[in-house]
């Protein structure tokens, strides 16, 4: 009878409003965990990316200064190895991993360089070494070596990061002497894809000094991102260089006040590992 009991009392009970509350509050929970999810998913994971895609960016331009810095500072047969990471290190909870590619492109296919005419003699070294990333958040960007300096492109325009020694010092009067030193490399047209990690080793081969006294010269860049290099050249040569014209992926840098002119050019071999 007490059993009986029991089970009326506890019928009558899940009746009343404490079964209705029960089930209500469940509800609630449940709505409460799906839109602290739906916030983590929309909003917190891809500012999280994002803050992770630009750290990944400044680093991959920190380390393209590295390969300039270690492309200039080597002599005749010495090597250096550099390692490169292809994509972010950090992958937010219900991230995406994002993919990049380290491509080499020689000299001998290479459309990329910078050349000097004097007279007629022409002096000129290509190749270039990129890096793209198709990322989750930030537009698809690229850093370059190219030329001895390191340009950052995107969609929106482009950048040089690092700058290229290419320099005129003052020598009396409106003349100046030009400076530059240029990077030929060569190796085999090679690529790298995916999110580890990626070794670049360079070595110089042979370094050749040139020494002119001339009055005029042309500097030719050709380059995907000319319109980057057309912003820097304007920026340091201006009130140097005679003219500055952009065509295409072609910018032309005539000069005619020159008393002199000093050309490095540094052949380096590089192996993509």
């Amino acid at each position: 009878m007490k059993r009986l009991d029991r089970a009326v009392r506890w019928k009558m009970r899940m009746r009343g409003d404490d079964g209705v509350a029960s089930v209500i509050g469940t509800i609630f929970a449940i709505l409460v965990l799906l839109t602290l999810l739906s916030l983590l998913i929309t909003t917190y994971i891809p500012a999280w990316e994002k803050a992770n895609e630009q750290e990944h960016m400044t680093d991959m331009v920190f380390r393209f200064s590295t390969v300039k810095s270690a492309n200039l500072g080597m002599g005749t047969g010495e090597e250096q190895f550099l390692a490169v990471p292809l994509a972010p290190a950090k992958v937010p909870l219900f991230g995406k991993t994002v993919l990049g590619k380290l491509d080499f492109t020689p000299s001998s296919v290479s459309d990329t360089g910078i050349s000097v005419t004097i007279g007629g003699a022409t002096i000129g070294a290509k190749g270039s070494l990129d890096y793209r990333v198709f990322q989750n958040t930030l537009l698809e960007q690229v850093v370059s070596y190219e030329m001895g300096g390191v340009v950052l492109d995107q969609p929106d325009g482009g950048l040089v990061k690092v700058a290229p020694t290419i320099s005129t010092i003052p020598a009396g009067g409106n003349n100046y002497e030009l400076r530059i030193t240029m990077f030929e490399l060569s190796g085999a047209d090679s690529d790298r894809v995916g999110d580890g990690s990626a070794g670049i080793r360079l070595e110089v081969t042979d370094v050749q000094n040139y020494n002119y006294d001339a009055a005029e010269a042309t500097v030719v860049v050709s380059s995907a991102f000319a319109s980057a290099w057309e912003d820097w050249f304007d920026d340091r040569f201006s009130g140097v260089a005679d003219s500055i014209e952009l065509d295409d992926d072609e910018l032309t840098v005539e000069f005619s006040n020159l008393t002199s002119i000093e050309i490095k050019k540094v052949f380096t071999g590089v192996v993509l590992e």
